[in-house]
């Protein structure tokens, strides 16, 4: 969508899960790596990092299969292992392992009358959520249960948006994954990436992280892009 479709009075945020809030990638990987080790697939943290940031979990298993076909029964094993993997590693989360920045974030917001959803494929996330200690903070969860098309469908941000009464033209996504900016754009919102700018240049804007970042100072950094697309238009 055009920048000048978008307003940019933000009236609502809604934040991706993994790499954005929380370091859960890490986790996903060497559950991902066990799986992987105990089929006797070659994997590793490259082919991860490379293939699968980003996508749900029914495609990320694709992904590590590649050529190898299985059926649904064999898929919906595979996938329990992973998981239940995964969810041993996240016993120790809490609100430590929040990503820098995002603590402050959510306490500004609040503070500020922003609703805050969340817009994850994560089918764990409000368990991770509990256990960083910040569900408190959400007006409305969206995760991998939500919708039957995840990223880079809009479908859950849109789905986000709607349960908490805010048209999409108004709403800031924050996003580390191309699929996800993809997703967003598709919704007609807004997106702030963090990470690396090569990997997120689809984005309206880039930070290498939260970290120091006020509210006020990505506010300015969409009005400016507003304002700077009215200019070049």
């Amino acid at each position: 969508m055009d920048t000048l479709e978008r307003d940019p009075h933000i009236a609502a945020v809604i934040f991706d899960l993994d790499g954005v809030i929380t370091n859960t990638v890490y986790f996903h990987y060497l559950s991902w790596q066990q799986l992987a080790d105990e089929e006797g697939i070659p994997f590793d943290k490259l082919a991860h990092d490379r293939g699968m940031l980003g996508l749900n979990r029914e495609d990320a298993l694709c992904y590590i299969l590649g050529d190898r076909k299985v059926d649904p029964i064999q898929q919906q094993l595979l996938l329990k292992r992973k998981n239940d993997c995964y969810l041993e590693l996240i016993n120790e989360l809490n609100h430590e392992h929040l990503l820098p920045g995002i603590g402050n974030l959510l306490v500004e917001l609040h503070a500020a009358g922003v609703k805050i959803a969340l817009g994850s494929s994560s089918k764990n996330a409000e368990l991770v959520l509990n256990r960083l200690g910040i569900s408190h903070f959400f007006n409305f969860m969206a995760d991998g249960n939500s919708v039957p098309r995840l990223k880079p469908a809009p479908d859950i941000f849109l789905y986000a948006a709607k349960s908490i009464a805010i048209e999409p033209r108004q709403c800031l996504v924050i996003e580390d994954a191309p699929a996800g900016v993809a997703a967003a754009l598709a919704a007609g919102m807004w997106v702030l990436g963090v990470g690396p700018l090569d990997r997120l240049s689809q984005a309206d804007l880039v930070l290498p992280t939260l970290s120091g970042i006020s509210w006020i100072d990505i506010m300015a950094k969409i009005k400016y892009c507003f304002n700077s697309q009215i200019i070049d238009s």
